[in-house]
């Protein structure tokens, strides 16, 4: 090799490393962004990102939504839209505004609460940490989940 050639292979190998460290960086979610929901690019989740509000209580939306994620604060308030619609379930419901939402009791090893939309599809999930203005949470996001079409509500035949 001569040195001119070499003198330009080492900047173009070191562009090329950049390169595909950021690719790597790009495909390996990071451990503090959740991941997208399965139905996440539905129609139906392009409307409720558009109803979702930039506080929730006292957090800022803290992340652009993308995917179908909003998370406000340091992820105290995580949104996912495109969650497969939940089966008929014994946990218990609560309606907010026509909106039917099942608290889902299984908590991750963070310890954070987790609610769905009932009767949606796609449905709605909120995860909210043990310090996150639940009440706030639910009632300032209804109005988001109701652009979600329903299909059944939670003390319905076809409900739970």
């Amino acid at each position: 090799m001569t040195n001119r050639t070499r003198r330009t292979w080492i900047p173009l190998a070191g562009a090329l490393a950049v390169c595909a460290l950021g690719v790597a960086f790009a495909v390996v979610p990071s451990a503090e962004r959740p991941r997208p929901a399965p139905f996440a690019h539905d129609p139906a989740c392009a409307r409720v990102a558009g109803q979702l509000p930039h506080k929730m209580g006292k957090l800022g939306l803290h992340l652009p939504v993308t995917d179908g994620i909003a998370v406000w604060g340091d992820n105290s308030v995580v949104v996912r839209c495109g969650i497969p619609m939940p089966d008929k379930t014994s946990d218990p419901c609560v309606t907010v505004d026509g909106v039917d939402w099942v608290w889902r009791y299984r908590q991750n090893k963070e310890g954070r609460s987790l609610l769905v939309t009932y009767g949606r599809s796609p449905a709605l999930e909120l995860s909210l940490d043990r310090a996150a203005p639940s009440d706030t949470a639910l009632t300032t996001l209804t109005r988001a989940a109701s652009e979600l079409p329903r299909q059944r509500k939670c003390l319905d035949s076809q409900g739970r």
